[in-house]
């Protein structure tokens, strides 16, 4: 499991969890400002245009999306894209692999407040056992309090730990 540490002020905090990389991404971009497709995609230039128009990938096709043309003339119209505007700005793809978890990251960190990811359940015990130095900060026990919960809720963690 991924576990998400939500800190909005020295009063506020919050813990929740995912089941993988996939259900990280439904989450993020539930909650996100921008379409699902700008938090991150994967997609083709020939699948772009398909979305955008029925029918043959002709010359007027090419002059009505000439972005989507120039795409598939530079990398290959079946070549993967990536998307991930908080990455890498709005609207831009490109042929180099994004890791969804760094489109969440980054999607993550726009939001008000601090964020932590524990990508595994040892790191978030490892957190709450001391190895996460924000615990010690101004109201960081309500952090601490709240990834336990989590932990607890989940049963990763026993109630006499």
């Amino acid at each position: 499991m991924i576990y998400v540490l939500e800190i909005q002020g020295p009063q506020e905090a919050q813990a929740w969890f995912t089941f993988d990389g996939q259900d990280l991404l439904r989450k993020v971009q539930a909650q996100d400002p921008l379409q699902p497709w700008e938090v991150f995609d994967e997609i083709s230039a020939r699948e772009l245009m398909d979305l955008v128009r029925d029918g043959p990938l002709d010359e007027a096709a090419r002059q009505a999306f000439p972005a989507i043309a120039a795409l598939g003339d530079q990398h290959g119209w079946d070549t993967s894209l990536f998307r991930a505007d908080h990455l890498l700005g709005a609207g831009i793809y490109q042929p180099e692999p994004i890791k969804l978890e760094q489109a969440c990251l980054a999607a993550l960190g726009q939001r008000t407040g601090i964020h932590r990811v524990y990508w595994t359940d040892q790191q978030a015990i490892a957190a709450i056992e001391g190895q996460e130095p924000l615990f010690e900060a101004l109201g960081g026990w309500r952090a601490r309090h709240a990834l336990r919960e989590q932990l607890l809720s989940l049963e990763v963690l026993a109630e006499d730990v």
